[in-house]
């Protein structure tokens, strides 16, 4: 019946019906009769009534049903359309209302019926989340505008705004896209009473922790007002606005704009007269603005009030040690900045961060080793640390699996033990090897890269390095070495670590490594694209090679390949260490070197024209190139006879000795001389002679040069000139004891003298003087012979030489040998006497005996 009535039309009567459904609905019973739902679109009707006492009692039925029904109930109701008509009785002044309010209260309904109802239907997720808030959001962002005759309007608003936006990012993109910001914004500048500021800045903080509404251009323009509440605000306000600030500053454009500056000063006042809660936010909010932006902290360090002062004093108070954390935090964002970091207030807050070190675990550990990683940057802070003992406590925080603590207690003891050998003792009598040892094998890559580094650090210094702690990590890192995601600057570490263990003979005899557990991991890296983890694979495998047993086992065979392929790199430092671990395995595995391309790449590396090359490079690659002469001739044809030649230079007597060899062999089985030729033009003729002055290898260098220098073609070239007198000044050194160089030294005179030109060369006169010295020594009859042929060739043309020889004794030389015995040395001789004085030049040294023989 009071439905019907409500129903049939709108008269003076209907607030009476409205009331008594609002009574009547009290009862539970009631509300689930169907007539009940019947009475639903009639009273959302009714609220859209011009009459207020309409609107007020049909609000007031609303009311009950929704305290009083089940969620059936409540969902019906939200989808009649009530909600607007509710919105639009919201914050009606009390005067205008006085009479529905006392009729109300004599009934024991509710004041403000609007409110119930609106704040029990969205109370309800399927309400809150749906269409029904979706259509309310915009009339509610319009009550922020002030409207006289409802003043309490926006506060009631902002309240039901607030629970509509938490935990619900479609609600807040229609906020936002209905204008919610900028009237916030405004009306915080209109300087609201402190209830109302505290909750428009919530507000404004649960927007903004959407990104997607960090990005919208309303966003902007609400950092100024913010940092007007800061300023300006109530206690609660500020703090709201803080965390506001917070969100908006994980926004770059924001983060980055001149009006964000402005917020430091007010932040830092907050942090220095804050309550603990209000300090929470400040300092997250100043993290969130510079830490990403060291040179902003010079904002910091210019306000009036000194923000590191101020941090100081919270890590020396009593207050948490969650605070004690965030200002910790603070303290690495800042001394980020060299600026803050060089200052005595940065000095003054490195004691009280060590002694949160030493209290118990806690989270704020971390914010304290990052900003002690941060001081320990520059070396006077170091010191500082270091002396207020900081690092017994870092090695004690390295235990379970705080990954990323342990990961920044690595970086700071890195920089602490840098070049400080006794913070360095230090760790190591604390433990820190066998702490990062029980970490290491489940550790994640990242950590392990950093505890490599540290390692790394650590035996740098000999005595660690040969010390039984580090003893126990070589296994270890070998394992490490094979673990696919384990990142260059890991390897790179890890690599140096075992490198400066592993380098000391006796550190090597300590441990019984097979080649599955050390060379088996290091052959997929000598193949990296990082050339400094080469360098230091290289170098290990030339370390490792030295054992006899690695030498020999299977397995090395794989790293030829590779470090084949490294010489090939043209990378000096490369080759070197390449060449190096090769020369350890050469003479085990010669052909596999060769066949590996070996050959070519070593001699490439020996015919580098470039002088700065470090002798120990070619040195090493001559050794490989001797190992592989000597292992089969057959590899003579494969090197270019330049690279065998400049073996020659070599300063070991068995490199020189295979050069040697193998020229010999290329020259004899070669029929157009051309190899000869070859030789004398990469400079074979002056290593030879080199080799016959320091009496190396004297007798093959000899044999090899008398081949040359018997060579036509080669005699006509100008480099020939030159070995006269090298040649005459070996047969006269007192230490040439070789005679089969000696001969070989003679004939290769009598060679070059076989040419006219050379005979009439100013050196020609010590070659005479050389072989008449030759002929006093007693020497053996060919070699008599081959001498007096010499001087033979020097007298025919050159009235110089015949006077060098008859001042050098050489005639008297002569008349011995005529009666010396020999048949043909004494026709020899006495055709070089006649040959001597065919003309006048020497007639002085002529004497009875002279002429006797001449005749």
């Amino acid at each position: 019946m009071v439905t019907m009535q409500i129903d049939y039309k709108e008269d003076s009567s209907m607030w009476i019906c409205a009331m008594l459904l609002a009574i009547l609905f009290q009862d539970r019973d009631i509300i689930r009769a169907h007539a009940t739902m019947i009475s639903i679109p009639a009273l959302a009707n009714l609220l859209k009534s011009e009459e207020s006492a309409n609107k007020y009692f049909a609000a007031q039925s609303i009311a009950s049903l929704v305290c009083n029904g089940s969620r059936g109930t409540l969902l019906s109701v939200a989808n009649s359309g009530v909600a607007g008509g509710l919105i639009s009785l919201l914050g009606c002044a009390d005067v205008d209302i006085q009479d529905l309010l006392e009729l109300s209260n004599e009934f024991s309904l509710a004041p403000y019926p609007d409110q119930v109802a609106l704040e029990r239907l969205f109370r309800v997720d399927d309400i809150r989340v749906g269409a029904t808030s979706r259509k309310a959001i915009p009339a509610l962002v319009d009550l922020l505008k002030p409207i006289p005759d409802r003043p309490g309007a926006p506060f009631l608003a902002l309240g039901i705004l607030t629970d509509l936006a938490r935990d619900c990012p479609s609600n807040k993109i229609v906020m936002v896209e209905s204008g919610a910001i900028e009237a916030l914004t405004k009306y915080l500048s209109l300087g609201p009473q402190d209830a109302i500021e505290e909750a428009a800045t919530d507000l404004l903080g649960i927007l903004f922790s959407s990104a997607e509404i960090r990005k919208h251009e309303s966003a902007f323009g609400a950092v100024t007002q913010l940092v007007a509440v800061l300023r300006l605000g109530g206690r609660a306000a500020r703090y709201s606005a803080a965390k506001a600030l917070e969100s908006l500053f994980l926004a770059d454009n924001i983060r980055n704009a001149e009006t964000a500056r402005h917020a430091v000063q007010p932040l830092v006042e907050i942090l220095n007269t804050g309550l603990e809660r209000e300090q929470h936010a400040a300092i997250a909010a100043l993290v969130k603005l510079l830490s990403e932006n060291p040179s902003r902290a010079l904002a910091v360090a210019d306000v009036e009030m000194n923000a590191i002062d101020v941090l100081c004093r919270i890590l020396s108070s009593d207050c948490s040690m969650d605070l004690k954390g965030d200002a910790a935090e603070l303290c690495c964002v800042l001394f980020g900045n060299t600026r803050i970091r060089s200052t005595m207030a940065a000095a003054r807050c490195v004691e009280p961060l060590v002694s949160l070190l030493v209290s118990e675990f806690s989270p704020a550990h971390h914010s304290v080793v990052r900003a002690l990683d941060r001081l320990v940057g520059d070396e006077q802070l170091a010191e500082l640390v270091a002396a207020h003992g900081a690092v017994i406590p870092l090695v004690g925080l390295l235990f379970g699996r705080n990954f990323v603590l342990h990961e920044a207690i690595s970086r700071a003891l890195v920089k602490l033990g840098k070049d400080r050998p006794a913070c360095k003792m230090e760790m190591v009598k604390s433990g820190v090897i066998e702490s990062i040892l029980d970490i290491l094998h489940e550790a994640p890559d990242y950590l392990c890269a950093a505890f490599a580094e540290l390692l790394r650090i650590l035996t740098n210094n000999a005595s660690i390095a040969k010390g039984p702690s580090a003893a126990k990590v070589v296994e270890p890192l070998f394992f490490l070495l094979t673990r696919q995601e384990f990142g260059p600057d890991g390897q790179h570490s890890a690599l140096q670590v075992l490198v400066n263990i592993l380098e000391h003979p006796q550190c090597r005899a300590d441990y019984t490594l097979t080649s599955h557990q050390a060379i088996e991991p290091l052959i997929p890296l000598l193949d990296s694209p990082i050339e400094a983890v080469q360098q230091l694979v290289a170098e290990l495998l030339s370390h490792l090679l030295l054992e006899e047993h690695l030498q020999r086992d299977p397995v090395t065979q794989q790293v030829i390949g590779p470090l084949v392929r490294v010489l090939g790199s043209g990378i000096q430092i490369l080759q070197q260490r390449a060449l190096k671990a090769l020369v350890s395995i050469a003479i085990v595995w010669p052909n596999e070197i060769a066949k590996e391309g070996g050959v070519v790449e070593i001699s490439k590396v020996i015919l580098q024209a470039d002088p700065s090359i470090p002798h120990a490079l070619w040195e090493s690659a001559a050794s490989v190139l001797a190992s592989i002469l000597q292992f089969s001739s057959e590899f003579y044809l494969e090197i270019p006879v330049a690279v065998l030649v400049r073996l020659l230079q070599s300063g070991s007597e068995s490199t020189i000795s295979g050069a040697l060899n193998a020229l010999l062999v290329l020259e004899s089985d070669d029929e157009t001389s051309a190899a000869a030729e070859a030789m004398a033009e990469s400079g074979a003729i002056e290593a030879l002679l080199e080799l016959l002055r320091s009496h190396q290898c004297e007798d093959t260098a000899a044999r090899l040069l008398e081949v040359l220098l018997n060579n036509v073609k080669i005699r006509e070239t100008k480099v020939t000139k030159s070995a006269i007198l090298p040649l005459s000044q070996y047969l006269l050194d007192p230490q040439t004891q070789a005679q089969q160089a000696r001969l070989l030294a003679t004939l290769a005179l009598g060679d070059l003298f076989q040419n006219e030109g050379l005979a009439r060369t100013a050196d020609a006169v010590s070659a005479c003087r050389a072989l008449v010295n030759v002929l006093e020594d007693q020497p053996t009859e060919e070699m008599k012979v081959i001498a007096i042929c010499a001087l033979q060739n020097l007298v025919m043309y050159s009235r110089s030489n015949k006077r060098a020889v008859a001042e050098a004794s050489g005639v008297q030389v002569m008349l011995d040998l005529i009666g010396s015995g020999d048949p043909e040395t004494s026709v020899q001789a006495a055709m070089f006497i006649k040959l001597l004085f065919s003309n006048h030049t020497i007639q002085e040294y002529a004497s009875s005996e002279t002429v006797r023989a001449i005749t």
